[in-house]
């Protein structure tokens, strides 16, 4: 008998009460007189009797909603109801796992009756432990709980056990569960916690409805009441319009988005702006409008996409097909672009744009790059000169093929009577499908997680790797998809590099 104490005492985790359910994740505290009005349990003569309720995330509204990648924390309460006779000896809890729940991902949270919490190691699917609750109740208490692949249920059995006899006591006023006592507002009261994620595979408008059911010694099982989310599965979509200058550096942005059908609804968007094509730092976070004016310095090229957030924080991925670029001149002309685009023609690339008005302008230069960032006169077009109508111009760049490419880039530098000038809008042509981009990192600096948007997709499973100023090595990420998340939370302050196995470095700065 000495050995069996001295054993359960170090497996014993015994805590003071801090409050009837704590909390873990978002979930609702539960409201006075939670349990008025509840299904009682069958009592004959002395026996316990129970009330119950399960408690899950709030979500956002109107439908509760989640995200798919969200970890869905849960709160089954008990009570001895006030009209029990006596104490719970053994209560059972269990609750099914639903369709739209991964059941590879349940985890136990801590649990707690009466006046005692008990914690349960993180990242725990199952347990078992005998409580040493003697000096609080007399007792040991057997508790196993997990998930039972047979039945596709969570499930919960603490079972009160005599110290003397190591069997269930038989004393009917001996129980794990006390009665309700007006001066011990915790007695009779008692939760257990778990969460669980969606499945990967469930679709926005999924929805999981959660409830479970709680037995008291010989008394009937009774349910809880239901608890519903809706599920939002993907992420919005937005699209970053073409950039017009508006007045002395000065330039106007506008963009587009939609979340996905049936969703629940953009919340936000992020600007993100570069000034070397790879890097991209948060120049605005949290726009609810879908327009800004940005002020620049002259003289430089910027390139700037943008992403759209539900309201599950659902973020969209970066497709480098929608990143914008612009030149800021030294000064504004009195012109007022409509638009800049390009179009594939077989061998040929068709270059269009338009002003609304126009006021001593010269000519037009059509530049070309292949590389995003140095470019050279291949046309001049002459302007209208002074016009309040629209003007439309074109230009074919013939034999394009012959180049080698596979992405080309243009820009126009319109010129004035005085000399002075301004860029367009920087347009981005895929000359064939195999089309190759720059990788870029996002946000950077970061204080935190990051993103590496590969720009050939043949890097994707292969590995990148982080090392510091010294050129040791910090981390090994293998490359999953087009879009790899980085945590740089642990690794100190200072200047990292990214290397990519195609010999791509990207410069990281952690703060």
């Amino acid at each position: 008998m000495k050995n069996i104490i001295f054993i359960t005492l170090f497996l014993c985790f015994h805590f003071s009460y801090s409050q009837i359910c704590p909390t873990g994740g978002t979930q609702k505290k539960p409201p006075k007189g939670i349990f008025a009005g509840a299904i009682t349990g069958k009592s004959e003569g002395i026996a316990s009797n129970d009330p119950n309720a399960i408690i899950g995330p709030d979500g956002q509204p109107s439908k509760h909603w989640v995200s798919v990648k969200d970890r869905l924390p849960y709160t089954i309460l008990y009570e001895n109801d006030k009209s029990a006779g006596a104490p719970a000896k053994y209560i059972k809890i269990t609750t099914p796992i639903e369709p739209k729940q991964d059941p590879a991902t349940f985890q136990l949270g801590g649990f707690g009756f009466n006046s005692l919490t008990f914690s349960v190691p993180p990242n725990t699917p199952s347990y078992y432990n005998r409580l040493d609750c003697r000096d609080s109740l007399g007792l040991y208490v057997d508790v196993t709980a997990g998930y039972d692949i047979n039945t596709n249920e969570a499930f919960w059995e603490l079972q009160s056990i005599d110290p003397v006899t190591l069997l269930p006591p038989t004393n009917p006023f001996i129980g794990l569960l006390l009665l309700q006592d007006s001066t011990k507002p915790t007695s009779g009261h008692g939760f257990v916690n778990f969460s669980v994620k969606p499945k990967k595979t469930a679709v926005t408008l999924d929805t999981i409805v959660d409830h479970a059911s709680i037995l008291f010694d010989s008394n009937d099982t009774i349910p809880t009441n239901l608890h519903k989310n809706t599920i939002d599965a993907f992420a919005p979509i937005s699209t970053l319009n073409n950039i017009t200058a508006v007045g002395p550096n000065k330039v106007a942005l506008s963009w587009t988005g939609a979340d996905d059908t049936g969703g629940s609804g953009i919340k936000s968007y992020t600007l993100y702006v570069s000034t070397n094509s790879t890097s991209f730092y948060i120049l605005k976070a949290g726009i609810t409008r879908t327009d800004t004016t940005i002020k620049l310095a002259p003289d430089s090229s910027y390139c700037f996409f943008v992403l759209a957030t539900d309201s599950v924080d659902n973020v969209e991925t970066l497709r480098p097909s929608t990143i914008k670029c612009v030149t800021v001149g030294s000064s504004v002309l009195p012109i007022t672009w409509l638009y800049f685009n390009g179009t594939k023609k077989g061998k040929n690339n068709l270059l269009q744009w338009a002003t609304a008005t126009e006021n001593n302008s010269k000519e037009f230069h059509l530049e070309r790059s292949l590389t995003g960032r140095d470019f050279a006169r291949i046309a001049t077009i002459a302007a209208k000169g002074n016009s309040t109508i629209k003007q439309e111009y074109a230009h074919t760049d013939v034999g394009v093929d012959q180049l080698n490419s596979s992405v080309i880039y243009y820009r126009l530098k319109e010129i004035d009577l005085d000399g002075s000038y301004t860029y367009s809008n920087i347009v981005r042509l895929n000359y064939d499908s195999r089309a190759v981009f720059n990788s870029i990192v996002y946000p950077n600096p970061t204080s935190g997680s990051l993103t590496v948007t590969v720009g050939d997709s043949k890097l994707i499973g292969s590995m990148a790797t982080v090392v510091d100023l010294n050129g040791r090595i910090i981390q090994k990420v293998k490359l999953g998809s087009q879009s790899q998340t980085f945590n740089f939370s642990s690794f100190t302050n200072g200047i990292y590099f990214i290397r990519l196995v195609n010999s791509e470095i990207l410069k990281v700065e952690k703060f």
